[in-house]
């Protein structure tokens, strides 16, 4: 090639050597930009609540439960999931009116308004009035069974209030195809009122434990809770947390220092921990008071 051709290519070669490098860059930034990042695990914390329900479903609420939401704003969770009962409800057999399971409901809804988290409420079979969770639904405007996303967690609430804690088979389909759509979300968590999974030594087995453990193992299950008893049993089962997480002492009748009043679920990123949290009530909490409709009041 002679001189005066090369001295003519220079520009050029020039001009497509800054294209090319133009181009990498723009490349490289736009596929930093374009590529999903890996985010670091985001400790999950939340609260367990349940059977807040009065002593009586005539007089009195649960006097001590206003209190208690006190404590949860001072932990803050991340929010708050109750697990039932939060009345004593009937039948009108027994002589429970609509004006008493109403008043329960009421106080309730009042009661709630001091808790600063975002509360999620299952039902429970207090919750029942003649055999319907009609009055259920309407106060609290909850689902009976529903699932959402916090964070990067997934939480099932499913509806398990009969004796041999069976899903219905529409509840059952909807689980599944909850958990398949939910499978990259992140960790998941189930609750229900009545347990999924007895502990081994207690030798029982519920009729759909053993099927829906197997489900749960496919999917990133981390912890299964309920909350209709007065005590706390946990136990693991192939890396699933199994917990019932009961509380009890909303009231004055109710309450004894062995009792727990919620609970804080933690998982970060490798194991899920419990811990039951005892309130300390101030001391003329301890002194029942007489309600203006209580039996003998002058």
């Amino acid at each position: 090639m002679t001189e005066s051709k090369l001295n003519h290519s220079l520009p050029a070669v020039a001009a497509l050597a800054l294209a090319v490098l133009v181009s990498a860059v723009t490349l490289s930034v736009f596929t930093a930009c374009a590529a999903p990042q890996e985010m670091p695990m985001q400790e999950v914390t939340f609260a367990v609540m349940g059977n807040t329900s009065p002593a009586s479903p005539f007089t009195g609420q649960a006097e001590k439960l206003e209190y208690v939401f006190k404590m949860l704003n001072r932990d803050n969770p991340m929010l708050v999931i109750h697990t039932g009962d939060i009345i004593q409800g009937g039948n009108e057999s027994m002589g429970i009116t609509l004006k008493d399971v109403v008043r329960q409901y009421e106080n309730f809804q009042t009661q709630k308004k001091v808790l600063r988290p975002i509360l999620h409420i299952l039902a429970g079979e207090k919750d029942l009035y003649n055999g319907s969770l009609s009055l259920f639904t309407r106060y609290t405007r909850e689902k009976l069974y529903y699932s959402f996303n916090y964070g990067n967690a997934h939480f099932i609430l499913l509806h398990v209030i009969n004796k041999n804690h069976r899903l219905s088979p529409e509840q059952k389909s909807w689980l599944k195809r909850d958990l398949e759509i939910n499978r990259e979300h992140g960790p998941i968590f189930v609750l229900s009122h009545y347990p999924i999974m007895a502990p081994p030594q207690a030798g029982t087995r519920y009729d759909d434990g053993e099927e829906l453990h197997v489900l749960f193992k496919q999917y990133p299950v981390k912890a299964v809770i309920a909350g209709n008893t007065r005590a706390l049993y946990e136990f693991e089962k192939d890396g699933i947390r199994y917990a019932a997480a009961g509380c009890f002492g909303y009231t004055y009748e109710d309450w004894h220092w062995s009792y727990n009043q919620y609970y804080l679920v933690g998982y970060d990123g490798a194991k899920v921990s419990i811990r039951g949290m005892r309130v300390n009530f101030p001391a003329n909490s301890y002194r029942p008071k007489i309600m203006k409709d209580e039996p003998g009041k002058k």
